[in-house]
């Protein structure tokens, strides 16, 4: 689970980066492209999240029974 927020937080991190660099060197018609394929893949980052997350709970609920 440690991994997973490092993975999350490194991807999510990247992404705003490079949107950060855009926006200083180039007008604002070319960010806005990048700002709505960065809210895609936080969406998709946010899916693989609770994906993963339900089955290391998961796993670890069936160590229990």
């Amino acid at each position: 689970p440690l991994s997973l927020s490092f993975r999350l937080f490194g991807n999510i991190l990247a992404d705003e980066l490079v949107v950060v660099v855009l926006v200083s060197l180039v007008p604002l018609v070319i960010p806005i492209p990048v700002m709505f394929l960065g809210l895609f893949t936080s969406g998709i980052q946010a899916l693989i999240f609770a994906t993963l997350a339900a089955a290391y709970i998961g796993e670890s609920m069936e160590g229990h029974h």
